[in-house]
């Protein structure tokens, strides 16, 4: 029956999936087959690795298992063959300093190992599309890494020019920026400024050209280094 529908999907979501144990896996692929806008082109372990030629059709998400105590390498691995992959992690809550490490690697979204299955494929479809999944506490703890690395070593580490160009930006563009900084998503947006969502997608897509910035991470982490939105 899911096979069946799917069939009337055009283009589903093309998904890389990483884990360490067979079980996982085949939990994942069970998961994956539940959702008629999701499909999974490979799977495959850490140690073992991807590379392009693997792949009929290049994956659009990756979504990666890490261990307690993992490693996060793989993440710049995979963005060196696939760039425009977004990239998706599950992790134990308490490994904190492992989620920062993910996200200053690249990823764009966090699960947890103890949350809801449904929420990993809510992560997968809105950071496909262009957002990022994650929450407060690990932004903040990404942010405070960058600032004692800022302090120990008496220089910016960001990746980013610090010719930011934040002074083009609009009033209204500098309250979404606000908004975006306290975690609200763009309908929370739309509702808080009584505008639609559409318009605050134009909003931000203007932010992003300004800023030189591709997703909401970077946006934040920016905006964060140049002093537009404190911890």
């Amino acid at each position: 029956m899911n096979e069946n529908r799917r069939n009337l999907v055009a283009d589903p979501i093309r998904v890389l999936f990483v884990a360490e144990h067979q079980m996982v896996k085949d939990s994942f692929k069970l998961l994956i087959g539940s959702s008629d806008d999701l499909v999974v082109v490979a799977m495959t372990s850490e140690d073992i690795g991807v590379a392009p030629y693997q792949f009929k059709s290049a994956p659009e998400v990756a979504v990666i298992s890490l261990a307690k105590n993992g490693s996060v390498d793989l993440i710049a691995t995979l963005l060196d063959d696939f760039p425009d992959l977004r990239i998706v992690v599950i992790v134990p809550s308490d490994e904190l300093d492992l989620q920062a490490q993910a996200l200053e690697l690249g990823a764009v979204g966090i699960v947890h190992k103890d949350q809801n299955p449904a929420l990993l494929l809510e992560a997968i479809r809105q950071t496909h599309s262009g957002e990022t999944w994650l929450n407060q506490v690990v932004l903040n703890k990404l942010l405070q890494r960058k600032k004692s690395d800022d302090l120990e070593n008496g220089t910016s580490t960001s990746k980013f020019d610090s010719s930011s160009g934040f002074e083009t930006l609009t009033n209204r563009e500098l309250e979404v920026l606000d908004l975006i900084g306290t975690g609200l998503k763009n309908k929370e947006i739309a509702e808080k400024l009584q505008i639609s969502e559409p318009t605050v997608r134009c909003h931000l897509s203007s932010i992003y050209g300004k800023l030189g910035v591709k997703d909401r991470l970077n946006l934040v982490i920016k905006a964060y280094q140049i002093g537009l939105l404190e911890i």
